[in-house]
């Protein structure tokens, strides 16, 4: 008779590295950082911000008794953006639960499965952020923010001539130089108001750092320290993003994000950041149920000091 364990196995214990290791996650590092610096509200109907578009037409030089401009125009608009909300959900049966208890559960099975659950929901946004949601339940992601073309916030770019983000034609085509990305983040600044940092693929990352290699700079320790190494461009760090659009190497779609943070990030809803809320077990199923619920968008107070190029292929 064919026995399912020799006496080998019957007696000893399975080696199991205390640690169940990420094959699925991609890097993060843009929601990563606007969810460090996101602004936190407790509710509100969307999420409202305000805008100046224009300057005030009653300043004038005069002399004497002149008569003085009593003109009044409006200088006021607002961008608007809805709430969008995220669940994720995760459950453990109660067989798993007692099987994986005590010294014997080497990794702990529902600490886990939330785990994978908030990185599985945090994934997501990381997509969505990136995206371009025309009138659907997601992020209005950055593709939306960094066209040149689209009604955002509810203002048209035909509105307001100032309401699109920055772009800049490569000097060769499809091939990025280090003059580009001067060009790029010189049409982004305005005084010393400056993009804050670049966000690209590895691809990308990997065409400027041989540009750079001569005089490598390295990322600010905060980054570093959550595990998003890399270089720096002008003082300003350059981050790996894997949800930023492209197909790498061979084609023209690959792109690079300049971003100025002191005016695009993420509005959270402080009641809905991450909530975890336990299910009440069913009366037929032995099964703990839990979902975490995510509210919130993308805001941006000015889409001119943001810039971009989407036409680059990294093996030029």
């Amino acid at each position: 008779m064919a026995l399912t364990y020799s006496q080998l196995a019957s007696i000893t214990h399975e080696l199991i590295v205390p640690k169940a290791v990420d094959n699925v996650f991609n890097s993060n590092p843009l929601l990563f950082r606007f969810k460090e610096r996101g602004i936190k509200y407790d509710g509100g109907r969307d999420i409202v911000q305000p805008l100046v578009y224009d300057d005030v037409n009653a300043v004038q030089a005069f002399e004497g008794s002149e008569v003085l401009s009593t003109e009044i125009n409006d200088n006021l608009t607002a961008a608007v953006y809805n709430w969008r909300q995220y669940s994720a959900f995760f459950g453990v049966t109660g067989r798993e639960e007692l099987i994986n208890n005590g010294k014997n559960g080497i990794v702990n099975l529902l600490k886990t499965k939330q785990k994978v659950c908030e990185l599985s929901l945090l994934n997501q946004l990381g997509t969505d952020l990136q995206a371009s949601n025309s009138g659907g339940k997601s992020l209005d992601g950055l593709g939306l923010t960094l066209s040149t073309t689209s009604t955002y916030g509810g203002i048209a770019t035909a509105d307001m001539a100032a309401w699109k983000a920055k772009t800049v034609t490569l000097a060769t085509t499809n091939t990025l130089a280090l003059f580009d990305m001067q060009k790029l983040q010189g049409n982004c600044t305005i005084g010393a108001d400056h993009p804050t940092v670049w966000v690209t693929r590895q691809s990308v990352y990997d065409k400027i750092w041989s540009l750079l290699q001569p005089d490598q700079r390295f990322v600010d320790t905060a980054m570093g320290n959550a595990g998003f190494g890399g270089i720096k461009f002008n003082g300003l760090p350059i981050v790996v993003d894997s949800h930023v659009p492209g197909s790498d190497g061979g084609a023209t779609d690959n792109g690079i994000e300049a971003l100025n943070e002191a005016y695009i990030g993420l509005a959270i809803h402080s009641d809905v950041n991450f909530k975890t809320v336990p299910i009440p077990q069913v009366k037929d199923q032995d099964v703990k149920m839990v979902r975490i619920f995510f509210a919130g968008n993308l805001w941006c107070s000015a889409r001119r000091m943001q810039g971009f190029n989407f036409a680059i292929d990294p093996a030029l």
